[in-house]
């Protein structure tokens, strides 16, 4: 009776695993695609950096704090209004760093990798919506400019997901895998 309950436990611990998503839900498919092309690079070494992140978590703090001293500061209304204007103004400005981060800094990209034999890489994702090609780029990481090799390639999403919907991760490891060795020869030569 042991034995068939540590087996029954193994198979279980197998369908966790499983990640199921609607695949009529192209945000939640790039989602899931996006954490197993991140576990795939990860998996081959490079370690993640935070900076943009961290950059942006502490944007959002300070917007927060603006709004909630906006909404909370104990002054009656007439008399709040100069604190009211500074703190909309306040949330107003760190909003728009944080967008501006996003938009121009963080760009497409999915993971930002510390050096590792030479620049960092930079991994970008795009999925377009009703479409069935999700594209894997990958490229130096210099921060200021992006140049020099580049490797990009276009995956049918069908090849990762079966009928149900359940993400065959493994696949897209592989396949990560193979494209970062591609370019770390490309960069070689």
């Amino acid at each position: 009776m042991g034995a068939s309950s540590s087996k029954k436990g193994e198979s279980d611990e197998e369908e966790e695993e499983l990640t199921h998503v609607d695949t009529g839900d192209s945000l939640k498919v790039k989602q899931v695609l996006d954490e197993a092309v991140v576990k795939g690079v990860l998996d081959k070494g490079y370690e993640e950096v935070h900076r943009i992140e961290n950059l942006k978590v502490i944007l959002m703090v300070i917007a927060c704090l603006f709004a909630m001293t906006a909404q909370f500061y104990p002054m009656p209304f007439p008399k709040s209004r100069p604190l009211l204007g500074v703190c909309c103004s306040g949330y107003f400005i760190f909003s728009g760093i944080l967008q501006l981060t996003i938009k121009f800094v963080e760009r497409d990209a999915v993971l930002v990798t510390k050096p590792k034999d030479g620049p960092g890489l930079r991994v970008s994702t795009t999925f377009p919506r009703y479409q069935a090609d999700y594209t894997i780029k990958i490229q130096h990481d210099a921060s200021r400019d992006i140049t020099g090799p580049e490797l990009e390639h276009k995956f049918n999403v069908g090849n990762f997901f079966d009928a149900d919907g359940y993400l065959y991760e493994d696949g897209v490891i592989l396949a990560v895998s193979d494209l970062i060795d591609r370019f770390e020869a490309k960069k070689s030569d």
